[in-house]
């Protein structure tokens, strides 16, 4: 990565620190436990083929790193997760949304990651600071949250977030040079889940947890690592619809 950028080792290790508040083998090794953590929560998928699946070449490595990362085992995590659900009610203010080809979005995102209270503020920060660029380049405006992990399994009770605009004109974004301060998502075209959140039900905190427990343990889906999407409907009804990737 660094010669691909033409730096040297050093200056990437503490640039992108100085940028993302830790270093490339840290931020990394963040990301794959918080896949591994989601992967343990909501599939049925064996240990040792989820740690392949993050790039650890056995068990017993993820095993290690998974232990020091969180302070439990991989097994006993899992299981502690489901015995504490053991009885999931419905999702009782949402309608029940399923998505079998979902069309890949082009989207023009800023990565926060703070504590899930603020994502709020994230918002106003984001449509604030970069609101000449979104009038540009989404119209009209399609906004998109995508949550990248479970903050309640962080040490640091802290969520990875993206705030995201659709970009309505696709053909017009220079894919290589985003807009400063931002960067580019494309949204994967598989088969999604979720619930419709009516104007003012929607928590997101509660409805983070129960409708991926509802999906799982209620309707037998897999939930993959994949960022949960939150759709915001901007035409006036105020319904937020709250999707997972699943199989």
């Amino acid at each position: 990565m660094a010669h691909q950028l033409n730096i040297s080792h050093h200056h990437l290790h503490r640039t992108f620190a100085a940028a993302v508040g830790e270093p490339p083998g840290a931020y990394r090794r963040r990301i794959s436990m918080h896949a591994v953590a989601l992967r343990l929560q909501w599939s049925h998928e064996p240990i040792g083929r989820i740690g392949y699946a993050v790039g650890y070449a056995s068990q017993a490595a993820l095993t290690r790193v998974f232990e020091r990362f969180f302070g439990i085992l991989p097994g006993r995590y899992r299981t502690s997760y489901g015995r504490e659900r053991l009885a999931v009610p419905p999702v009782q203010s949402g309608q029940f949304i399923r998505v079998d080809d979902g069309v890949p979005l082009l989207l023009l995102a800023k990565r926060y990651r703070g504590h899930a209270e603020h994502i709020d503020s994230f918002w106003d920060d984001f449509l604030t600071r970069f609101g000449a660029v979104i009038d540009r380049h989404s119209r009209p405006l399609r906004r998109v949250g995508l949550i990248y992990n479970d903050w309640r399994a962080d040490p640091d009770n802290r969520v990875r977030y993206d705030c995201c605009v659709v970009v309505s004109d696709v053909e017009a974004m220079d894919m290589r040079n985003p807009p400063a301060g931002l960067h580019l998502v494309l949204s994967r075209e598989r088969e999604y889940a979720g619930y419709r959140f009516e104007a003012g039900a929607y928590d997101r905190r509660q409805a983070y947890v129960d409708v991926g427990d509802n999906l799982f343990y209620r309707r037998s889906l897999a939930v993959t690592e994949d960022p949960a999407i939150e759709l915001y409907d901007e035409a006036g009804s105020g319904k937020t619809t709250l999707l997972y990737a699943v199989e």
